[in-house]
């Protein structure tokens, strides 16, 4: 993996442990540290070259950038490109959304995280429609209309850059949610994303074809 300088780190201790309480309160396995290439190497293809570990993204960051993005829950579907464990999955489907949808290459962690949704149970959920796929993101198509897509740092490179263009072709309203955003260089020198909140540990995008939101809304924190 090329270097990168680091965006400004949160609180790992205090992320961890509100993740070790969600994954006890749920009876779910979502706190980890993974590395893919230890898992099924063999079967990611050349894919992998580009693919980073696996790390749960901290519930307070998640509700954070939610709170900044620009479509209507129920309005759109929501998707994490490299859903992993499937955290962001379990807490996208408590709210409305049409369809949420985990996309995750490695075989090994889609097993888990559809156990990971069986533990959770229907009743937490307010999307009924929620799903974990095992392809790999830059093979993928969103679904039709608005869409909410989340990535957390999950691969680099020509991966990133075929996903960023896909995402850019996509014809409905589009916000991109970036935690870590190493690679962000690919969607702040694309002329079809624009700004919505900037943070040091993460970016929401959206596309130009989205509708205005106040300016009021569009904020740049130093949290």
């Amino acid at each position: 993996m090329p270097k990168h300088k680091k965006p400004k780190g949160r609180a790992r201790g205090s992320g961890r442990r509100a993740g070790q309480r969600f994954d006890a309160e749920f009876g779910v396995t979502t706190e980890a540290t993974i590395f893919l290439g230890e898992l099924d190497p063999y079967a990611l293809g050349g894919s992998l070259d580009y693919a980073t570990h696996y790390d749960p993204t901290p519930i307070d960051d998640f509700e954070k950038l939610m709170a900044a993005t620009t479509i209507a829950p129920q309005d759109a579907t929501f998707v994490d490109l490299g859903c992993g464990l499937g955290r962001i999955v379990l807490l996208a489907s408590r709210r409305p959304f049409r369809q949420v949808v985990g996309v995750e290459f490695s075989r090994a962690l889609c097993e888990v995280a559809r156990e990971n949704l069986e533990r959770f149970g229907a009743a937490r959920r307010r999307c009924r429609d929620v799903r974990i796929v095992c392809d790999d993101a830059k093979d993928y198509r969103l679904p039709r209309g608005a869409a909410i897509v989340y990535l957390f740092n999950p691969f680099h490179g020509p991966v990133l850059a075929t996903v960023v263009e896909a995402l850019a072709t996509h014809p409905g309203d589009l916000n991109v949610i970036y935690h870590t955003p190493l690679g962000r260089a690919a969607f702040d020198q694309h002329a079809t994303f624009e700004i919505v909140a900037d943070h040091p540990w993460a970016v929401v995008y959206r596309n130009k074809r989205s509708g205005a939101r106040p300016a009021s809304s569009l904020r740049t924190s130093a949290d």
